[in-house]
């Protein structure tokens, strides 16, 4: 099934979620699920026209017991056969078949684990885009609890498959020094191996001056924006998710629209627009590392006017750069 997306002089947000988080749901974390429709209310109430989205967990593969303490450790019987397996059908079900009322609103991506069962991954995949169009990648290393450097091994099968079909890559990336799944410092050792693929590294990379500055210097890496409010609500309180203020981008941290103005303007085309819609509040306790004790807790709220507002305070020029032309040219390659 095909979807054909006229892009031109659309906003577009770049990062958002449909699906569940069984962890997040056992837990009582939030938020911990989203529609498509309820998505496309979101759109329709504050002038969004376009949201890529992907699925939200791999929850369905792990032990649920183990999955409760935050945990992912393979289940000896998983719902789902392999990660993210139901949750890419399902979301790909959704845009295309539940909801076709909202066509041409949605961009689909697929996740993956960069790890675990690549080979029964990568069947699932072939099969999936024999019926569905899939635009790109969504890794999130953390919520898989898998080194995104797998990327450059057992893994390296994602990234073939995103080169021949022109695929680009978003990835959950931080500079939490403890987190060693997707800290920047990774990410970028993929980046620099992979010249050919394009890549979006979210949450501002935890306005870190010096990996921004490296993102902006590569032709074809974006950095997304997706959570600001919280993410600056982070670097306000010197949460350790953010960079250490001798690291940190030169911004007026008591506004989040100040930040991101200050961003676009430093890096007018290297900055892409995205709110991480449900995922702008985030009250959860995440593993963040292999060692018993590596956990990060955080209790953040936000709403997704707050990113909207930040988006609709900037002039009319950074607008269109950060929500349509490098979303545009991130996701096609051109504009």
């Amino acid at each position: 099934m095909k979807m054909n997306i006229n892009l031109k002089e659309k906003i577009i947000d770049i990062h958002s979620h449909a699906g569940v988080s069984l962890k997040a749901y056992m837990n009582q974390e939030y938020p911990y699920a989203a529609t498509i429709e309820g998505l496309a209310f979101r759109q329709e109430r504050f002038g969004i026209d376009v949201n890529v989205v992907f699925p939200m967990s791999p929850d369905l593969f792990f032990d649920s017991h183990y999955l409760k303490k935050g945990v992912c450790k393979n289940a000896k019987r998983p719902l789902s056969p392999v990660p993210y397996e139901i949750e890419n059908s399902l979301l790909l079900k959704e845009v295309y078949s539940f909801c076709p009322e909202y066509e041409g609103r949605f961009i689909p991506f697929i996740s993956v684990d960069p790890g675990r069962v690549v080979k029964k991954q990568v069947k699932n995949i072939l099969n999936l885009e024999k019926k569905y169009k899939i635009h790109g990648i969504k890794i999130a290393p953390v919520i898989c609890q898998s080194s995104i450097l797998c990327l450059l091994d057992e893994g390296k099968v994602f990234v073939d498959i995103a080169k021949e079909r022109n695929w680009p890559l978003l990835i959950h990336t931080t500079v939490h020094k403890e987190e060693n799944f997707s800290h920047a410092r990774l990410v970028f050792k993929v980046i620099e191996k992979n010249p050919d693929i394009r890549f979006c590294l979210a949450h501002c990379i935890g306005f870190d001056k010096n990996y921004l500055n490296l993102a902006n210097n590569m032709e074809h890496v974006w950095v997304d924006t997706s959570a600001l409010t919280i993410q600056v609500q982070l670097a306000r309180e010197n949460h350790p998710i953010a960079a250490p203020e001798k690291d940190r981008f030169d911004a007026d941290y008591s506004d989040h629209k100040k930040v991101l103005r200050a961003l676009v303007e430093a890096f007018p085309e290297t900055i892409i627009w995205g709110t991480d819609t449900p995922a702008y509040s985030y009250i959860a306790r995440r593993k963040q590392g292999t060692g018993k004790d590596s956990y990060v807790e955080t209790w953040l709220k936000a709403t997704y006017e707050d990113e909207v507002d930040a988006l609709n305070a900037l002039p009319e020029n950074m607008r269109i750069n950060i929500a349509n032309k490098n979303s545009i040219t991130f996701l096609s390659g051109r504009l």
